[in-house]
């Protein structure tokens, strides 16, 4: 079997190569799947991730689920203590770009963190997933370790293109496995 650095490089590749409207079409397919599942309609508090380098968009998602009263929480990446300070937003204009390209919440939003325990619903990107709802992200480790605080009831969702999802990748004891991972074709359950 390859290692996880492999077929993180691997497919990371095949990611950043996609067509622009190749990838806006299928995040619009597989963000009306996520809003069509339980899971998000039985979910008032949802973290999810802002997309970056060709992930799939959750811009239109956020601003719909907003609209819809759910409650939005964006993560801060604390890379100094590596972890992510959930933050609850109330629209776009609580955010800004960070160094890395990317949205997230503004410093001053972090000094008061949402409670990781009243999360419904983690919407979760990665690199890279298998049909047994493994993941493997960019190595650091910063949502296995939030989502090991997550209550119960908690649902981690991953979204992911179908090229993304391997028969099996390397996984570790440490490592977080997807309640659901959603594609454009299927959704591994």
């Amino acid at each position: 079997m390859k290692t996880k650095a492999d077929i993180r490089k691997e497919i990371l590749d095949i990611r950043n190569n996609l067509d622009i409207n190749e990838a806006v079409n299928k995040s619009s397919i597989i963000i009306d799947k996520l809003k069509n599942t339980d899971e998000y309609k039985n979910s008032t508090n949802i973290m999810v991730y802002m997309d970056f380098k060709n992930e799939v968009n959750t811009k239109i998602f956020i601003q719909e689920a907003l609209n819809e009263g759910k409650n939005i929480i964006i993560p801060y990446t604390d890379m100094k203590n590596v972890e992510i300070i959930p933050v609850e937003i109330k629209d776009f204009s609580d955010l800004v770009m960070c160094k890395f390209g990317y949205l997230e919440p503004r410093k001053e939003k972090i000094d008061n963190p949402y409670d990781v325990k009243l999360i419904d619903l983690v919407v979760v990107p990665g690199v890279v997933f298998d049909k047994n709802k493994n993941r493997v992200g960019f190595g650091k480790g910063y949502y296995d370790r939030l989502l090991i605080n997550r209550k119960n009831s908690c649902k981690a969702i991953a979204l992911a293109y179908e090229f993304q999802v391997l028969e099996e990748v390397p996984a570790n004891e440490h490592d977080i496995k997807m309640d659901m991972i959603i594609t454009e074709f299927n959704i591994y359950k």
